[in-house]
């Protein structure tokens, strides 16, 4: 099998953050860093330099240089930001110096508490992220709020959507399974019979306890092993409807084509009047390290136009200097 293919021999891109780690990044570098961030965040505040270090460095480099401003300066680093910038500029760069299970856990707790509950947002979080990504979100989500996380989906949703959103949280999905044509071929068959039959039921457990290379290798077989040969994605447009339709397409599309799916989703957050910049700043930070690059040729590639381009049309100012540092168009 060639090198970086799955067992289909289709070419897999490894995923590309936007911010790298800096190898050899120890105290006298992050000492460096903040010297430049304490006279920056003198009167006038220099923007682009606060900017440069918050949006070079990656989290845990970020987290050593705020922790070594935080002992030699006052007020701490976190809170001078807060004076030193506002609005959506001011959330961007907050966020992030939030470790990632706390800005996850609290995007989930905002959509659980938001009226009306914000779904796709929960749906967003639950199958964008990784199986130990996802087990630190819950367990910080517990940590954190006064209810834990399956009893608040329990308590905020409803029908075959909050039966999606509980099983993926149960932290149940096997990462163990090699994509081997023989298992795919039969997951494909179960999935196509489930589809014919509208058994929401099967497909909320495939999705939720069947490993991604596995799933995604099903969803290829697909077509071949359905009589009337339609993916995945038509089989469920065909087959349910409503808010389970939308959580198993969003979980398919994630499977599938994870930039793809973040993609769209940008995509949506800028697309009509106003920007959803609540979506914009967690998308753009929580991927700036894992596949933002990927995220970026994926835009290009489905909207023809580059994202930072997209960005800048829907945003303005120390905002979009922000995002920008942040994409490195």
């Amino acid at each position: 099998m060639p090198r970086g293919s799955d067992s289909s021999g289709r070419r897999i891109r490894a995923p590309r953050g936007t911010i790298r780690p800096h190898p050899g990044f120890d105290e006298e570098a992050a000492l460096v860093q903040v010297r430049t961030l304490y006279r920056a965040l003198q009167r006038p505040v220099d923007t682009a330099a606060v900017i440069n270090v918050l949006t070079k460095y990656t989290l845990h480099e970020r987290k050593y240089v705020e922790d070594v401003y935080n002992v030699q300066h006052e007020p701490k680093l976190q809170h001078a930001l807060r004076a030193a910038f506002s609005y959506n500029a001011q959330a961007t760069l907050l966020a992030l110096l939030q470790w990632h299970n706390q800005f996850l856990a609290a995007a989930a707790h905002r959509a659980l508490v938001a009226r009306p509950t914000d779904k796709a947002t929960l749906i967003e979080l639950f199958c964008g992220q990784s199986q130990d990504e996802l087990r630190d979100m819950v367990r910080t989500y517990d940590r954190l709020y006064s209810r834990p996380l399956q009893a608040e989906l329990r308590a905020q949703l409803g029908g075959e959507l909050r039966q999606l959103a509980l099983a993926l949280t149960a932290l149940n999905r096997d990462q163990s399974e090699l994509p081997g044509d023989n298992a795919a071929r039969e997951l494909a068959g179960r999935l196509a019979a489930a589809g014919q039959g509208r058994d929401a039921e099967m497909f909320i457990s495939a999705f939720s306890t069947v490993g991604y290379p596995l799933l995604r290798r099903a969803f290829e077989l697909l077509p071949e092993v359905n009589p009337s040969h339609a993916d995945i994605q038509t089989v469920i447009r065909a087959s349910f409807g409503g808010d389970i339709r939308t959580g198993l397409l969003a979980v398919a599309q994630c499977v599938a084509d994870q930039p793809g799916y973040f993609a769209e989703r940008l995509y949506r957050a800028m697309r009509g009047l106003g920007t959803d910049d609540t979506a914009l700043i967690r998308i753009l930070v929580s991927r700036a390290e894992t596949d933002l690059q990927n995220i970026k040729d994926a835009y290009h590639q489905r909207y023809g136009k580059s994202l930072a381009a997209a960005v800048e049309d829907d945003t303005s100012g120390t905002y979009w200097h922000c995002l920008r540092a942040i994409i490195k168009p």
